[in-house]
């Protein structure tokens, strides 16, 4: 199972430097106890908020469509797919 937590830098730093040794430590067990469980055989998860950094920082990737006179703002499905996953893509569906 795959989860989101939220918990301090600090005490990833800690965890991640082997310098953490807790047993029980009340702000790791609740962030997982918290978490927020992420289905089997989701997609790539990415930053979709890079879209607004580009249009400022790039070429906009933003592109108006007509639609009935109305206009709609879209994104191409290139420009998606190339935006930087986060976690990839589960194809596993086991356990």
């Amino acid at each position: 199972m795959q989860i989101v937590i939220d918990i301090s830098e600090e005490k990833l730093r800690l965890i991640k430097d082997k310098m953490y040794c807790g047993i029980y430590d009340a702000e790791v067990y609740k962030a997982i106890a918290n978490g927020t469980p992420i289905p089997k055989g989701h997609g790539r998860i990415v930053d979709i908020s890079q879209i607004d950094k580009d249009k400022i920082e790039r070429d906009n990737p933003i592109m108006l469509l007509s639609i009935n006179g109305l206009y709609i703002e879209v994104v191409s499905l290139d420009y998606l797919d190339n935006l930087q996953a986060i976690i990839e893509a589960d194809h596993d569906s086991g356990s």
